[in-house]
């Protein structure tokens, strides 16, 4: 096999590492936060209790202490650390870039979509795909499908032969799909509506396509898209997975029975493209991964209180119109949310009753940062009109932290009374 298509032969610098074999020894099976704080044990021998951070962009051809790293833009042994803890904490094969971006980026190159769904969501990710037809010069070829289309092709292919979904394999040259990607965003930002994942599996499975789920802002305690029959999951590093607001990143997890074929391609593809993360952002990450369960389950459990707050003002007609959190018995996605979510989103949007209440609003704010992005151990609002017009400007967006809640609550409440 040529190194195009991802060559496993052992002086590969792009072959797929597996967890480490000192995992695979354990006599019992290992859960949660002990993933996150053992997931890349016996990756690399070191007397350091912290994992060491390595800076050398070349190494020693040859030397055992190398780990057969040659250079870091095709592999470097913090990222195959850090990569095996997201791997296992998601279940699947993780391959990290540089930014969320452009791991969708990555993903679109490899795949090389010409019909495509994409679920109302990020906009970056339909602006990646035109900025790849147009350097491709697909042009007119591109095809973006709507959900009337897909629900016409799920009836259309109902009673055709298919292949199970977790055999999904790379189109051959010749090959006419259906549907070549569909590309969910699943709980949205910033409403947090869910999709029905099961449901575009099927559809995946009718039509050849490949099914990403974007699942940032619930991020793997929140929710298991690989269980629903995704192929993909992809998360913005930079959000919850890194969680203190100080590194830029993106991880794509490719289903385990994909890994000879889907993982070794973005591996190969990566160390052409570049779109490594640095040796510091890398190390940050794996530091953070330390505590993701710990913080993760606080953020939670403190936006589900802020929430309640937040409906019990509504109810009251305290300025409050609306609250959009899936927890929500009048969220359009409340049912979806019992499906799949295991804990509630730690961000979610609020709408006050007009645009100079909601600005008012955040400038009064004295422990909450009025500034965009989410995920972090800090509490943000963010008047998110400001970036994307086609929201109401009367909506706030609100990432929780890790503060008291209480605390919280006393800092929305005197904000609401100054918001004019």
């Amino acid at each position: 096999m040529s190194s195009t298509n991802g060559s496993m032969n052992d002086g590969s610098p792009w072959k797929v590492h597996h967890p480490s074999s000192k995992l695979s020894m354990l006599p019992f099976p290992i859960y949660g936060s002990t993933i996150e704080c053992h997931g890349d044990d016996g990756i690399e021998v070191t007397g350091d209790i912290a994992p060491p951070l390595h800076l050398s962009t070349t190494f020693i051809s040859g030397a055992p202490e190398s780990y057969g790293q040659v250079y870091s833009r095709m592999d470097n042994v913090t990222r195959r650390r850090v990569e095996a803890v997201l791997g296992a904490v998601e279940g699947g094969q993780a391959v990290t870039y540089s930014s969320g971006l452009s791991a969708v980026t990555a993903l679109i190159n490899c795949i090389k979509p010409r019909r495509i769904y994409l679920d109302a969501g990020y906009h970056g990710v339909k602006d990646a795909v035109k900025l790849w037809s147009e350097r491709q010069n697909v042009g007119g070829k591109l095809e973006f499908f709507t959900w009337e289309q897909c629900k016409q092709l799920y009836d259309q292919e109902k009673n055709k032969s298919h292949t199970n979904h977790s055999l999904w394999r790379p189109a051959d040259a010749e090959e006419e799909r259906t549907l070549d990607l569909i590309w969910l965003e699943s709980p949205n930002n910033p409403y947090t509506t869910l999709v029905d994942i099961e449901w575009f599996a099927e559809l995946a499975a009718r039509t050849g396509a490949c099914l990403a789920v974007d699942s940032t802002l619930s991020s793997p305690l929140g929710q298991r898209p690989f269980e629903h029959g995704a192929h993909v999951v992809m998360h913005a590093l930079t959000k919850y997975l890194s969680g203190h607001s100080d590194l830029l990143g993106g991880v794509l997890i490719v289903h385990p029975s994909l890994s000879d074929i889907l993982t070794c391609k973005l591996l190969a593809e990566r160390s052409i493209d570049g779109a490594v993360m640095g040796s510091l952002e890398t190390w940050l990450l794996l530091r953070s991964m330390r505590t993701f369960s710990l913080r993760i389950r606080r953020q939670c459990q403190t936006a589900s209180i802020i929430v309640q707050w937040l409906e019990q003002q509504r109810v009251d007609g305290h300025k409050v119109k609306k609250v959009h959190h899936p927890s929500l018995e009048s969220h359009p996605s409340h049912s979806l949310a019992a499906r799949y979510l295991r804990l509630p989103p730690a961000t979610f949007s609020f709408e006050l009753e007009s645009e100079s209440q909601a600005t008012s609003f955040a400038r009064s704010l004295i422990l909450c940062a009025q500034a965009t992005s989410l995920g972090g151990v800090e509490t943000l609002v963010d008047w998110r009109y400001q970036y994307d017009t086609s929201v109401s400007p009367a909506l706030l967006r609100v990432s929780i932290g890790v503060e008291e809640a209480e605390d919280l609550i006393q800092d929305f409440e005197q904000a609401l009374k100054q918001a004019k």
